[in-house]
């Protein structure tokens, strides 16, 4: 390890919020308590766990002073308001959020910080991570900030990061307000493109690093069924389009944005209809699709046919064929 003096240091607030995550939660604390660079807090803040997740992050909190504890026991519930209440909490210089079952590798805090300070002029730092199902390595899948225009694919909802992919300077993320906690679905999609809109973000990526942190590919990562999702997903989806369209100035934004109702429209075909189940959740979901197009000025009359027209040729098997999804998204 590397010995790092107190002028050196530059520290870090990790924050993460729980809900009945006890066959989660002690390894991905392990993996901050495990990091190469001393100078962290881990703010934990809990959304009101029934299992005994509390008790592991208590038994740690004993072990490491630089583990803090929060607990909710009040509505609103969900992911974005325990964040913003870790915000609140937070003390260090530089912010990341990672979930209850993501890990770091040894020396990600570290390298992080070497990239930081060679870029020190950004506000926004983004990295790449990995993918695990139940150890680091048994998945190649990574997740890579590679290009120029990520706004745009933001508003197509084509991802270029994840949430723990960032480093934030923490006055950006005050001054951003953290979280829109309105939001189902889509929060972090939402706080990268008002990030990438704001007119102080100076972002600074990093493709070509190794990977150092990875993201749990796992079913029991979350407690809700196929309906709930992507009940949860839409009215995300929705809130995402009305919203964030409000602050789109170009024309060439405006119709990107369209792209994001598509992606989730291929979703929904896939979970119901290649998975052979909802039947009558995927008809009613797809007529509230075609309800929300036909009321936002962003559709007009041949949007609505291509989205029908898809939805069919979906249901006769045209999602088989090698790059359909691809092409159906490309001309849209």
């Amino acid at each position: 390890m590397k010995n790092f003096n107190k002028k050196d240091m530059m520290d870090f607030s990790i924050i993460i919020p729980s809900f009945n995550k006890a066959d989660f939660i002690s390894e991905t604390i392990t993996s901050v308590l495990n990091q190469s660079y001393p100078h962290w807090e881990l703010v934990i803040v809990d959304d009101g766990s029934t299992d005994n997740s509390i008790q592991i992050i208590e038994d740690y909190c004993n072990i490491d002073q630089r583990i803090h504890l929060y607990q909710r026991g009040k509505l609103p519930k969900g992911g974005s308001v325990c964040r913003n209440l870790g915000l609140k909490k937070a003390k260090g210089k530089f912010v990341l959020f990672l979930d209850a079952d993501d890990l770091l590798e040894v020396t990600c805090l570290e390298h992080r910080l070497l990239k930081i300070q060679e870029n020190n002029t950004s506000n926004l730092w983004v990295f790449p991570i990995g993918t695990f199902y139940k150890s680091i390595g048994d998945s190649k899948s990574v997740w890579s900030p590679k290009g120029t225009n990520f706004l745009i694919r933001f508003l197509k909802h084509d991802l270029p990061w994840h949430t723990m992919s960032v480093i934030w300077h923490i006055d950006f993320i005050k001054n951003l307000k953290g979280f829109d906690i309105d939001y189902p679905r889509l929060q972090d999609v939402e706080l990268h493109t008002r990030a990438l809109l704001h007119p102080s973000v100076k972002l600074k990526t990093f493709p070509e690093v190794k990977s150092d942190a990875f993201y749990r590919i796992d079913d029991k990562r979350t407690n809700q069924n196929v309906v709930q999702q992507l009940d949860r997903q839409k009215l995300g989806v929705f809130m995402y389009m009305e919203r964030i369209s409000i602050l789109l100035k170009s024309k060439k934004n405006q119709c990107a944005i369209k792209k994001t109702l598509f992606s989730f429209m291929t979703m929904v075909n896939y979970r119901c209809l290649v998975e052979n189940k909802l039947k009558e959740f995927h008809i009613d979901l797809n007529t509230k699709i075609i309800d929300f197009m036909k009321n936002h000025s962003r559709f007009n009359t041949v949007d609505i046919i291509y989205i029908r027209a898809y939805t069919f040729f979906y249901k006769l098997g045209f999602w088989k064929i090698k790059g359909y999804n691809f092409l159906m998204k490309l001309f849209f």
